[in-house]
C-alpha cells in the first residue's frame, strides 16, 4: 500500500486523538473512583487554620467574601483571617475594616496588613507578608473576588486530618453567568479545574488554584516560598504546588468533599478575559516539569490537529467522515469527563454549551498557545506587566 500525504496525515491524526481520548478518559476514571470513594470523617479537635487573601482594588467584591467567612461553622477560636492590602487605590481597606467588629464579636481574629511604601508590591508579596505572621497549623487561600461555603474551612480541616497532606487543592467554579459569554468562561474553567484535580489525584499535578489551597507553613518554608518562577508575578499557586510535590512526593492531594467548593464571577466583558486568560497562559512556559510539557504538547496537538481535519475537508483534500470521526471521537470523551465535573459543582445547565464550546476551544487552545510562547504584555489590577 502507498502512504500517500493524505494517508500519513490521516494515522498520525487518528493517533493523537485516540492518544488524547485515553488521556481524558482515564482521568474521568481516576476522577470518579476517587470522588465516590467512602470517606471517614475524622473526630476530634479541631486545627488551628489561618485564611489568608492577598487584596487589590477589590472594594466592590472583599465584603461578600468577608461575610461568607463570618458564616463559617467552625471554632472562632480556631481559624483568623489575614487580609493583606497589595497597594490598593481603592477603598479595599476601608471595606475590611467596617466589617472588623463583626469579626472580634465572634471571636474571629482578624487582621488587615497595609503595606509600607519601601515593601515589594504583588500578589506574591502580599501573601508572604500575611504568611509571616500566620499561626494556624494549617494556611487556607482565596481570592478577594470569592466566595467560600460555610463548611469551606471545615472541609479542609478535616482532608488536612485524614491525609496529613502538606498541601490541599481545591475545586474552582464560576457562577452560573447570565449570558452564552459567561457559561462559556465557566465550562472552561469546570475544564480546567476538573484537569487540575484528577492531575493531582494521580500524583502527576499539572495546575491548582490559589482561590482555593491550602499548605503547611512548613513545607512553603522548605519549598523557599515562591522561589519558583520568582520573576513571575503570577504563579502563586501552581509554581508552589510543584516544589511542594517536588519535596513531598505523594503530599499533595486533592480535597473531594464539595462543600470545600470556592466560588468566584466570571469575567464581565471580553477585554477582561483576554487579559485574564494571557496572565495564565504567561507562566507555563516557565515549567520545568517534563510531564507538564507533555501534557500541554498533546492538548497543543490535538487541538491543531481538529482544526487542520476540518480546513482540509472543507477544501476536499481529506474525506469529511474522516474528520466528523476525529471531532466526534473528542467531544464524547470531553463530555463524559465534563458530566461528572458538572455533577460535582451541580452546574449541569453548561452542559447545554458543550457543543459552542467544542467549536470554538481548538482555536481558542492555539490562541493561548501562541500567547504562552510569546513575550506580550498585559495589565492586571491597574498595573502594567512586560512578557519575559
Amino acid at each position: 500500500m502507498m502512504f500517500t500525504p493524505q494517508i500519513i496525515f490521516t494515522l498520525s491524526g487518528v493517533i493523537i486523538v485516540l492518544i488524547y481520548v485515553t488521556w481524558v478518559a482515564r482521568n474521568n476514571m481516576a476522577w470518579i473512583n476517587y470522588v465516590n470513594r467512602k470517606i471517614q470523617i475524622p473526630t476530634g479537635k479541631s486545627i488551628s487554620v489561618s485564611v489568608i487573601v492577598a487584596a487589590r482594588n477589590e472594594e466592590l467584591q472583599i465584603g461578600n467574601l468577608l461575610q461568607s467567612l463570618l458564616t463559617q461553622y467552625y471554632p472562632p477560636s480556631k481559624f483568623q483571617v489575614i487580609i493583606s492590602n497589595d497597594f490598593s487605590t481603592d477603598k479595599t481597606a476601608e471595606a475590611c475594616i467596617a466589617l472588623q467588629h463583626k469579626f472580634q464579636q465572634s471571636g474571629i481574629q482578624f487582621i488587615l496588613i497595609n503595606p509600607l511604601e519601601n515593601q515589594p508590591s504583588g500578589k506574591k508579596a502580599a501573601l508572604e507578608r500575611a504568611i509571616i505572621l500566620a499561626t494556624g497549623e494549617l494556611i487556607l487561600t482565596t481570592d478577594a473576588d470569592c466566595i467560600v461555603s460555610p463548611d469551606w474551612i471545615a472541609s479542609f480541616s478535616a482532608k488536612f486530618a485524614i491525609s496529613s497532606a502538606q498541601m490541599i487543592t481545591g475545586f474552582v467554579k464560576l457562577n452560573n453567568g447570565e449570558n452564552l459569554f459567561a457559561d462559556l468562561q465557566a465550562i472552561d474553567v469546570l475544564s480546567l479545574s476538573g484537569v487540575g484535580a484528577t492531575s493531582v489525584i494521580k500524583n502527576k499535578p499539572l495546575m491548582c488554584n490559589g482561590a482555593n489551597l491550602a499548605f503547611t507553613k512548613t513545607a512553603f518554608v522548605e519549598a523557599g516560598g515562591y522561589s519558583y518562577g520568582i520573576n513571575q508575578p503570577g504563579g502563586d499557586d501552581t509554581y508552589l504546588m510543584l516544589k511542594i510535590n517536588q519535596l513531598f512526593p505523594g503530599k499533595v492531594v486533592f480535597n473531594e468533599d464539595p462543600k470545600s467548593i470556592v466560588t468566584t464571577n466570571p469575567q464581565p466583558n471580553f477585554k477582561h478575559f483576554v487579559k485574564q486568560r494571557i496572565r495564565w497562559a504567561s507562566k507555563v512556559k516557565y515549567y520545568n516539569e517534563s510531564y507538564v510539557k507533555a501534557t500541554g504538547l498533546l492538548i497543543f496537538a490535538v487541538n491543531l490537529v481538529l482544526i487542520l481535519v476540518a480546513l482540509f475537508a472543507l477544501i476536499g483534500w481529506l474525506n469529511w467522515i474522516v474528520a466528523l470521526t476525529l471531532w466526534i471521537l473528542k467531544a464524547t470523551a470531553d463530555a463524559l469527563f465534563l458530566f461528572h465535573l458538572a455533577t460535582f459543582t451541580s452546574q449541569h445547565r453548561l452542559l447545554f454549551v458543550f457543543l459552542p464550546a467544542q467549536i470554538l476551544y481548538p482555536f481558542y487552545s492555539l490562541a493561548g498557545t501562541f500567547i504562552a510562547m510569546k513575550k506580550m504584555d498585559y495589565e492586571w489590577k491597574n498595573r502594567n506587566y512586560k512578557g519575559q
